[in-house]
């Protein structure tokens, strides 16, 4: 399939993963803040902040399948319409 029309999914996956990177490390920071920090406050920004990275992240995944999809089927569409032609 010519490269313009690929959806590249590789890249949502990639995105998807930074997402649930960038979670791990707002879990890891919570965990190693500093006394005197409002902690249950800064635990609800942050409980907050992972729970839209992790939606985000299972978005992406989502549309990385479904790129994938339409990627094979638009690839089928094209070898179907290539023997077509060809047949003419």
């Amino acid at each position: 399939m010519p490269p313009e029309l690929h959806l590249r999914p590789d890249r949502l996956h990639d995105h998807a993963r930074s997402a649930s990177g960038l979670a791990e490390e707002l879990h890891a920071a919570l965990r190693g803040a500093p006394a005197g920090f409002d902690v249950e406050r800064l635990q609800g920004v942050v409980g907050a902040a992972v729970h839209e990275l992790a939606e985000l992240s299972a978005a992406l995944r989502a549309a990385a399948a479904a790129g994938l999809d339409a990627d094979a089927h638009v690839s089928a569409v094209l070898v179907r319409l290539r023997d077509a032609l060809d047949q003419q």
